[in-house]
C-alpha cells in the first residue's frame, strides 16, 4: 500500500464469485475504519440511492488482516 493510503477496499469477480478485500494503514485503529466505511457507504448512498433502498441487495465475505513484514 502507498504511504498516503489509509483504507483500500477491493473488489473482484473470479470463476463466478465475488470476493472483496480491505487493506488498512497500520496507523488506523478500529474505531477509525468503522468511521471510515461508515462515510464511503454514505457517499455511495448519495452518488446512487437505489443502492442504499430497502430492497437491497447484499454480498458477504470474510476479511483476513494481512500480515505486515
Amino acid at each position: 500500500m502507498k504511504d498516503n493510503v489509509l483504507v483500500e477496499i477491493i473488489v473482484s469477480r473470479n470463476k463466478g464469485k465475488i470476493n472483496y478485500k480491505v487493506n488498512c494503514a497500520k496507523n488506523v485503529n478500529s474505531e477509525e475504519l468503522a468511521h471510515y466505511l461508515d462515510e464511503i457507504i454514505e457517499g455511495i448512498c448519495i452518488w446512487n440511492p437505489e443502492v442504499c433502498a430497502e430492497t437491497m441487495k447484499s454480498i458477504t465475505g470474510t476479511i483476513q488482516q494481512e500480515n505486515k513484514k
